[in-house]
């Protein structure tokens, strides 16, 4: 009640309804006005003379203190919305395009369980929870008061270890504990990547298409964008040499090109390192979901091939794909001489995630968990892939390309350039299937629909193309 009554005051007071000067009653006479009781406005009057809405002395009624001179008569309305005078930086303008209203209100309101083809679920029914929930048990138990400061920006040393040990065994990673940073999922590796290596103005290869995502983080730090197209055999680096030569920093994905799925051939990894260290440039591989691969073991990571050419290439990743994406958690793996300006940029910035997460992920990692589950995801995913080629291919309405992954839970499908693929993505909400834009992927304009296929079964997937194949006969 003293809350309510210091708010309805100090609003009459800056809408002008209790002007400057105005007595206001005793506390003794608006305790009775009011039919409650005078500690109440008593302590009411004494949080507004704090902050200085009114004027108290002894003896005196307070009055209203002198506060149209800050207020300069103007109304108070706290529905500012509309405001033109509201400033935003341009870079929030600039990432507005990359989240649409629609897409805002879908986040905010997600489901529990996503409709077939959403992109970047995997599912959730295949994660060892109870495992996973043993681990974190066991590390808030063990929780010392040096633990809960949590100061290194780098990470929690334990999980930085574990990391390291599984990407050298799974990709081939070089590296030592120091240069580990663990990240808020594979979106903060590539924030802090863009927000310590490129100043405003600073151009940078994408491939084309890529996640809109590795647009965005560069579009925040006003980074310049130069697309260099992808085909079966990766980014087209003769390319990239010819239209942006000095560039300061290239992100591929070797290992998975979203969303085509292609990986990047041996000559061409090789022209890419060449090309970093002519020109001075760095390299951002970007290990989306690179361990879900098919076909043979995983492709060793291009940060394996970077020492022999000078280690100009820092590999990043996140955890959230192959468990859940709630637990927000990546890295980046970056050369030793940027070690102390990535460690000071995350000491200025957010530091790192919350520790008992991080905690519980070492001790995952350690007692082989997280591999075990990986081989299960990585069977699962496969099947599901096969299950949705078949059902795609089975009744080619004509036109489309169907790009078929070796590695990851994403299918392409490439339509021709005629077709508007956001209106078809509009008749498939209407019959419960979901997708992705390929044209919110590709700066170059290519259409189509990306598919993810990680979080539903083979039956599920085959019913939902089916539907999709009848929305496709009638494009």
């Amino acid at each position: 009640m003293t809350a309510q009554l210091v708010d309805q005051i100090r609003r009459a007071v800056l809408e002008g309804t209790l002007p400057s000067g105005h007595a206001l009653p005793s506390s003794r006479a608006l305790a009775r006005d009011l039919g409650i009781a005078r500690n109440t406005v008593m302590a009411a009057y004494e949080a507004l003379a704090a902050d200085g809405t009114i004027l108290v002395g002894a003896r005196r009624a307070p009055v209203v203190a002198d506060v149209t001179r800050v207020i300069r008569g103007e109304p108070f309305d706290d529905d500012d919305e509309g405001d033109p005078r509201l400033h935003i930086s341009s870079s929030a303008m600039r990432l507005a395009s990359f989240i649409s209203d629609e897409r805002l209100d879908a986040l905010s309101s997600a489901t529990s369980r996503a409709r077939p083809f959403r992109v970047g679920e995997p599912d959730l029914s295949l994660f060892p929870w109870n495992v996973f929930e043993r681990s974190l048990v066991r590390c808030w138990r063990a929780l010392t008061p040096m633990d809960s400061l949590g100061a290194d920006p780098r990470g929690h040393l334990a999980l930085r270890r574990a990391l390291l040990q599984h990407l050298a065994v799974a990709r081939g990673v070089r590296a030592s504990v120091e240069q580990v940073f663990i990240t808020e999922g594979s979106q903060g590796a590539l924030d802090l990547c863009c927000r310590t290596l490129l100043d405003a103005g600073d151009l940078a290869w994408v491939e084309d298409p890529c996640a809109p995502s590795t647009r965005a983080a560069l579009l925040a730090v006003g980074a310049r964008i130069a697309a260099v197209p992808v085909d079966e055999d990766g980014v087209i680096v003769a390319r990239g040499r010819r239209t942006a030569p000095r560039a300061k920093l290239a992100i591929v994905s070797p290992s998975y090109a979203f969303p085509l799925g292609v990986r990047l051939a041996l000559t061409r990894r090789l022209e890419l390192l060449s090309w970093a260290r002519s020109a001075g440039a760095l390299i951002l591989e970007n290990d989306y979901e690179g361990e879900l691969r098919f076909e043979g073991a995983p492709i060793p990571a291009l940060q394996s091939l970077s020492l022999e050419h000078g280690g100009r290439v820092l590999h990043m990743g996140s955890f959230s794909r192959a468990m859940f994406p709630a637990l927000r958690l990546g890295f980046v793996v970056v050369p030793r001489p940027l070690v102390p300006a990535f460690a000071r940029m995350r000491a200025a910035t957010t530091r790192s995630p919350p520790y008992l997460l991080q905690a519980a992920l070492a001790q995952f990692i350690d007692d082989g968990h997280y591999a075990r589950h990986l081989r299960r995801l990585k069977q699962a995913t496969r099947c599901r892939r096969d299950a949705l080629v078949g059902a795609l291919g089975s009744a080619r309405a004509g036109g489309e390309t169907i790009h078929v992954p070796r590695a990851g839970s994403v299918l392409t499908l490439e339509l021709p350039a005629t077709v508007d693929d956001h209106a078809l993505l509009r008749a498939c909400a209407r019959h419960g299937i979901e997708a992705l834009a390929l044209s919110d992927c590709s700066i170059a304009g290519r259409r189509g629909i990306v598919l993810g296929f990680g979080a539903h079964s083979e039956k599920q997937l085959e019913q939902a193309a089916r539907r999709l194949r009848s929305l496709l006969a009638k494009v």
